[in-house]
């Protein structure tokens, strides 16, 4: 064999190594969601310049009741994402579109068991466990996947201070809004609940914040 014709057998050999390894290398989405609702920056001095750390609003601890009338309370969301929203079941249209549109979302996670929705009711007095189960069912809500919460008005209160909801009596804009929540209990994404392009980017962002979690445990 020619050294030409050896030069290019071992050129075209080559190739799939060094395309394996260029997507090894750099083929990974490394692309981050960014996080919401920062409550303190801290400072530091090191080596002569000034460090930032800053620490984001979590959603606290909470125990409410679900649609079935059981407790339900955020250790049951241990190592879980999920998406959260604020309604009542008789507020017409913006909450049965918003609803409308997290259908779509449980059938897109249907098969994973880390991926959860809840709904807190903003009318707790009337939104009682019997009346989330209707409405949950004319939604094909699956109870272990989509729960919807009622409970003490103070703790749903506190939950909606921590997604900068000044009280229960939310404006209708503020009620058509999905956040995204990571394991860490920080909102990583705000959409749009009415809009099926904007829901879109929720399932989008949904697969690239797993995809995140994969790269972090080495998956």
């Amino acid at each position: 064999m020619s050294p030409k014709k050896a030069l290019v057998l071992g050129t075209l050999l080559l190739l799939p190594v060094l395309a394996f390894l260029f997507l090894k290398m750099f083929g990974v989405n490394r692309f981050s969601l960014r996080t919401y609702f920062p409550a303190t920056v801290d400072s530091t001095m090191v080596e002569g310049q000034w460090r930032y750390d800053t620490t984001y609003h979590q959603v606290p601890d909470f125990r409410l009741i679900s649609q079935n009338g059981v407790p339900f309370s955020q250790q049951e969301l241990e190592g879980k994402i999920y998406v959260a929203n604020f309604f009542d079941t008789s507020c017409g249209v913006p909450c049965k579109q918003m609803s409308t549109q997290l259908s779509r979302v449980q059938d897109a996670f249907r098969l994973r068991p880390d991926v959860r929705i809840l709904s807190y009711t903003i009318h707790p007095e009337k939104d009682t466990p019997e009346v989330l189960k209707q409405y949950a069912e004319s939604f094909r809500a699956e109870p272990t996947k989509w729960i919807f919460l009622t409970g003490p008005k103070e703790q749903l209160q506190r939950v909606a201070q921590a997604f900068y909801l000044p009280s229960q009596d939310t404006s209708s804009e503020q009620d058509k809004r999905l956040f995204l929540v990571d394991k860490e209990k920080q909102v990583r994404g705000i959409y749009n609940g009415t809009d099926p392009a904007d829901v879109d980017r929720l399932i989008t962002e949904i697969n690239v914040l797993l995809s995140e979690y994969n790269i972090d445990n080495g998956k």
